[in-house]
C-alpha cells in the first residue's frame, strides 16, 4: 500500500499517508505539483505547493486580484495563498479526509522541481527530504504562524 516512509504519526497519535494526500489535492486544478509535509509534532500536515499557473491567473480574474502580476510575485502573496488553501481544503473535505488530513498551511513556489535541482528524480518522482530541506525556513514560519493563531 503505502511505503513506512510516507506514513507519518501527528501529534494526536494518528497516522496520515503522505502520497495518498498528494495524490488527491493534486487533483485541485491551482496546483501544478507539491509536496505534502508533516512531523511528529504538527497536527495537521501542510504543503509546499508550485500552483499551476494558467489556472491561477483565470481564478484570480475574477477576484479583482493583480492576476497580471509575475507568478514569482504571485507565489508571495498572502491572498493567493490563502485561496489556494482554501480550494485545497475543499478538494480535502470532498474526498472525505479527517480533519487531522486536511491542510493547515500552504507555502507556494514559483521555481520548478527538476532533477538538475536535486527536488525530484529523473522519473519526476518528488524527494521528499530534499524539499523539506530546502523550504526548511518557510516550513518553520508556517508552523510557528499557525501554532499563534492557536
Amino acid at each position: 500500500m503505502y511505503s513506512l516512509k510516507n506514513l507519518v504519526k501527528l501529534q494526536s497519535g494518528e497516522y496520515i499517508a503522505l502520497e495518498r494526500l498528494e495524490a488527491t489535492y493534486k487533483s485541485c486544478n491551482l496546483v501544478g505539483n507539491m509536496c505534502v509535509h508533516a512531523s511528529q509534532d504538527a497536527k495537521q500536515p501542510l504543503a509546499i505547493i508550485i500552483p499551476h499557473e494558467a489556472h491561477l491567473r483565470h481564478a484570480l480574474s475574477g477576484t479583482g486580484a493583480n492576476s497580471s502580476a509575475s507568478f514569482a510575485d504571485l507565489s508571495k502573496d498572502p491572498k493567493v495563498r490563502a485561496l489556494i488553501l482554501k480550494e485545497c481544503i475543499a478538494v480535502g473535505k470532498k474526498n472525505g479526509f479527517k480533519a487531522q488530513e486536511l491542510l493547515q498551511a500552504v507555502i507556494l513556489t514559483s521555481e520548478e522541481w527538476t532533477p538538475e535541482n536535486g527536488l525530484v528524480t529523473a522519473a519526476q518522482k518528488i524527494q521528499r527530504a530534499k524539499i523539506a530541506k530546502t523550504f526548511e525556513k518557510e516550513i518553520k514560519v508556517r508552523r510557528l504562524s499557525f501554532f499563534l493563531r492557536c
